[in-house]
């Protein structure tokens, strides 16, 4: 152990990497797996070999077979005198005999499937559509060679060999392959216990199989059927070790080694197949030992590796548990020493790094202590906008996140020119302080020469103050800039001790002073901010005006000044009833214009607060149905009702601010529901109020024009709203009526359903008998229709 202490972690290391590699890994994953892959390969081209052989006697046997029908083809053509060819036949039958070719028949037919010549007889036509072979030859003029196909009338599994002539002829023979040398050759080939060969052809159908593979059905499908048709029609060679099904409706259980060869004489492929575990068995020997050799020697490795590095390990497990005390906090213990090699010299590392570690933790601590104490103070800046609340609070947290402080002093100067007064004070007597004149103790402070002199002397001349002086141990002031000029100053103090205060603290605190002026600069800002918005609203407003005022005197001007031309011309002679008619036209466009300046007087006094209301007792039913009366004439779409409950109260009000305000109302619910439809004025009493609602069944009101729907001269600006006149101030105006009766006006709209308006007065309690008697003479529910009127 002693030995391995002193050698330094580099030459262990190298050791047990050394003896790693020797004995392990380097031998076994570079030999043992190229030698596992060799066999393997040599397994998979020892297979592709043998497909290559069965399919060169297959093409052999097949270009035999195709040479000899276009010898008869051609022996046909050249007897174009006779008319029966079954000499020809039977030199092809014993030529195939001798080939060991099996013809289950032999066709001679036209392009219109017609058999003009057919051994066994009997057959009248075949067609060709059915057997793509003969199609083929037909139209290319080559023998072809088919698939597995039925044998016309017998339907046995065949293959067709065509011919074509050129009498526009095809000579076909069915050869049945069960009983032909070409499925002969290939049924002695065995390969282990498991391996067979299969013929396949270019639909993916069986045409042989040798043993020991499964027994062949007529017209079976390949279990890779696709797979081996894709290949036959690619003409490539392939092997490899299959272990799922290429056909996504078949499911292959077996594991096998598979090479696949296709033909040249015929669209078809030799497959040669065996288990994977038969066929691999050598690799997977060799695999197996090789794997038990190196977990041997990975054994014996791992013997070397533990002894020695039980004494690494165990130093290392040391600096562990220093690593996570200091990572938990502990600063304090010391990292013990840990022998003369790399690791003794990382042990020493550690222990320098903890003190390094301590030191920062401590100034970031500090750091973190004064962040959170002026992100406390940000809170106060961004959660109060009252500037006098503003500073007191965030003297009180300066105070309080300032250890040694006991007390803070917040001095600001009244005017440019001004004395320094206290703002703020805790833990000390504000009103004493307040008493103590700080401009007699600033002494000449026209001399000062550099900005912020005189809030420096105003500081000093505090500290002196009698209030302060006996008490204060230690102090620590700073003074507060805005735009370059000092406008006051911030003082802690401590009462018990004379070193109360650090750096910290003094930074700490030119920050909160840096706050405040931040404070007085936002306050500045925001007054200039609204001063400029109520500007801009004031141009706005001035601008809607004269644009409204302007669009509604003219309208009525123009007509007033056409009419009254008209009539004053020489020219021209009217009859009475044109007269009358354009002097009416003159009458009504005066009174439109006498509303609007009525109107405009009116909500200037509204806005001035010069309304001088002229209250009476004033039942509402009463004079909401002399409106309707009045509006019903010049609304003959609408359907108006009332809605008041019995004995409906009696309100002090002024009856004309009453009658304008349902007047206002009325005619916007008439105006804003073109179609027609029913307008509803109801009232309801609760709460010592009565409530007054006007709806319509109009156009509605759009959410983003609620807020200000009772500003003067706002108009809603829709597409719907365009062809409906007004000022703008038929809806101000009802407010100030409302308001100035004590009440309240809201509405609620939604587009396309209608608008209601909602105001509330005040009851006056003391209700003479009289006035209740008139009002319970008033029917609960009054309709008026104007149809009928």
């Amino acid at each position: 152990m002693k030995f391995l202490t002193n050698l330094t972690l580099g030459k262990k290391i190298t050791l047990l990497t050394a003896i790693g590699l020797l004995l392990g890994v380097g031998i076994f994953s570079s030999l043992g797996m190229r030698a596992v892959r060799q066999a393997t390969e040599t397994t998979l081209q020892d297979r592709l070999t043998t497909a290559r052989i069965v399919a060169d006697y297959v093409d052999e046997a097949l270009g035999r077979a195709l040479s000899e029908l276009n010898n008869a083809a051609a022996a046909i053509e050249g007897d174009s005198g006779k008319d029966d060819p079954g000499p020809r036949m039977d030199a092809l039958y014993s030529m195939y005999s001798r080939l060991s070719i099996y013809i289950h028949g032999v066709y001679l037919i036209n392009q219109q499937g017609q058999v003009v010549w057919s051994r066994p007889q009997g057959i009248g036509s075949i067609n060709p559509a059915s057997y793509p072979s003969i199609s083929q030859a037909i139209a290319s003029g080559e023998a072809s060679v088919s698939g597995l196909v039925s044998a016309p009338e017998t339907g046995l599994p065949v293959i067709l060999l065509a011919s074509p002539t050129k009498r526009q002829q095809v000579l076909v023979a069915a050869v049945d392959l069960a009983q032909s040398s070409i499925a002969g050759f290939v049924q002695p080939i065995r390969l282990g216990q498991t391996g067979y060969v299969e013929l396949i052809d270019q639909n993916g159908v069986v045409v042989a199989r040798t043993q020991p593979g499964p027994e062949l059905a007529p017209f079976e499908q390949s279990d890779h059927s696709g797979r081996f048709a894709a290949l036959i029609a690619a003409g490539e060679p392939t092997r490899g070790v299959c272990h799922t099904c290429h056909e996504p409706q078949q499911r292959v259980e077996k594991k096998d080694v598979l090479a696949f060869t296709p033909l040249t004489a015929a669209r078809w492929g030799v497959v040669v197949r065996q288990s994977e575990e038969e066929a691999l068995a050598p690799a997977s020997e060799l695999r197996k030992s090789l794997l038990l050799f190196g977990v041997g020697l990975v054994v014996i490795a791992l013997l070397f590796v533990t002894v020695t590095t039980r004494d690494v390990g165990g130093r290392i497990r040391m600096l562990t548990t220093a690593s996570r005390r200091i990572a938990e906090g502990d600063m304090i213990t010391h990292v013990p020493a840990a022998g003369n090699d790399e690791v003794g010299i990382l042990a020493e590392s550690f222990d320098y790094m903890r003190t390094k570690l301590k030191a920062s933790h401590d100034a970031l601590e500090q750091k973190t202590k004064e962040l959170t104490s002026l992100l406390s103070v940000s809170r106060i800046l961004t959660s109060i906008s009252d500037l006098p609340a503003l500073l007191d609070a965030v003297l009180a947290k300066a105070v309080e996140i300032i250890p040694g402080a006991d007390a803070g002093v917040l001095l600001l100067r009244s005017g440019d020119q001004g004395d320094f007064f206290v703002q703020s004070a805790i833990g000390v007597d504000k009103d004493a302080l307040s008493q103590s004149s700080l401009a007699a103790q600033q002494g000449d402070t026209s001399q000062a020469a550099e900005a912020g002199e005189q809030a420096k002397q105003a500081v000093a001349a505090l500290l002196q103050s009698p209030v302060l002086r006996s008490r204060v141990r230690s102090s620590l002031s700073t003074r507060i800039f805005h735009r370059d000029q000092g406008i006051g100053g911030i003082v802690m103090t401590s009462f018990r001790d004379s070193q109360a205060f650090s750096e910290s603290d003094r930074r700490l605190l030119h920050a909160v002073a840096d706050y405040i002026a931040i404070a007085f600069e936002r306050t500045r800002l925001t007054e200039e901010a609204e001063q400029a918005q109520a500007l801009q609203e004031a141009d706005r407003l001035r601008s809607q005006f004269i644009s409204s005022v302007s669009h509604e005197l003219r309208t009525p001007l123009t007509l007033i000044k056409g009419y009254s031309t008209s009539l004053l011309r020489r020219d021209i002679s009217w009859d009475k009833a044109s007269q009358q008619e354009f002097l009416q036209i003159i009458d009504e466009k005066t009174d439109e214009l006498r509303d609007l300046i009525d109107k405009l007087l009116l909500s200037a006094k509204l806005e001035a607060g010069a309304l001088r209301l002229e209250k009476e007792p004033v039942l509402i039913p009463r004079l909401a149905r002399k409106i309707v009366d009045d509006t019903a004439s010049r609304a003959k779409k609408h359907r108006f009702t009332l809605s008041f409950p019995p004995a409906f109260p009696v309100v002090e009000a002024d009856v004309r601010c009453m009658e304008q305000i349902l007047r206002n109302l009325l005619e916007n619910a008439v105006k804003y529901s073109p179609a027609g439809g029913e307008i509803a004025i109801a009232g309801e009493t609760g709460g010592g109020q009565v409530v007054v609602s006007v709806s319509d069944s109009g156009i509605g009101i759009p959410p983003e024009h609620l807020p200000r729907i009772f500003d003067r001269f706002y108009r809603v600006d829709s597409p719907l709203t365009h062809g409906a006149s007004g000022s703008g101030l038929g809806l101000s105006i009802v407010k100030g009526h409302v308001e100035a009766h004590g009440g309240k006006i809201w509405l609620e709209s939604t587009v396309g359903k209608g608008t209601t308006f909602y105001f509330s007065l005040p009851l006056n309690h003391d209700e003479t008998e009289e006035q209740k008697e008139d009002a319970e003479a008033l029917d609960e529910t009054e309709n008026v229709n104007t149809a009928g009127r």
